[in-house]
């Protein structure tokens, strides 16, 4: 188990804790750390760094928008499993569509996605473009854009 803090990537106000987290997972670490986006009380932050101080890992972010959004925080749940959603990254889109939603039994199956720079389905190969974690939806999301076709 770890701690894990995300500061503000703000140097006059001396790099702010956004929010703390007592006793996660290092592999849960690992995969917030490897996101490009974390999502939470529907303020998109983009992440800039981390660093390991000791006991504690940080992850710096910026804030990018607020997204009011129709759904209740923790709307979404896994029944025990992590979700991961596929969705197609579009240029100036409001909303990205959903390809696929996959029920992942555990953390590692889901570091192998984050950790893939190309995804094969639907009988395509997929780039990915960034990962995510929403954590009011409690989903973590890959945007994909289709890269060629998978030849059988």
């Amino acid at each position: 188990m770890a701690q894990l803090e995300y500061r503000l990537l703000d140097e006059e106000m001396g790099f702010p804790a956004l929010f703390g987290y007592e006793n996660i997972p290092k592999e849960e670490v690992i995969a917030r750390c490897l996101c490009d986006y974390f999502v939470k009380e529907f303020t998109v932050y983009e992440l800039t760094s981390s660093a390991k101080e000791d006991y504690l890992q940080v992850i710096y972010v910026k804030k990018v928008e607020e997204k009011p959004n129709s759904f209740t925080p923790g709307q979404i749940s896994g029944m025990g499993y992590i979700l991961l959603e596929l969705r197609e990254f579009l240029e100036e889109a409001e909303h990205y569509p959903l390809l696929k939603t996959l029920e992942l039994g555990n953390m590692q199956d889901l570091l192998m996605y984050a950790v893939s720079q190309y995804i094969n389905f639907q009988e395509s190969e997929w780039e990915k473009t960034s990962f995510e974690i929403d954590e009011d939806r409690q989903v973590f999301s890959l945007y994909l854009k289709k890269s060629i076709p998978v030849k059988a």
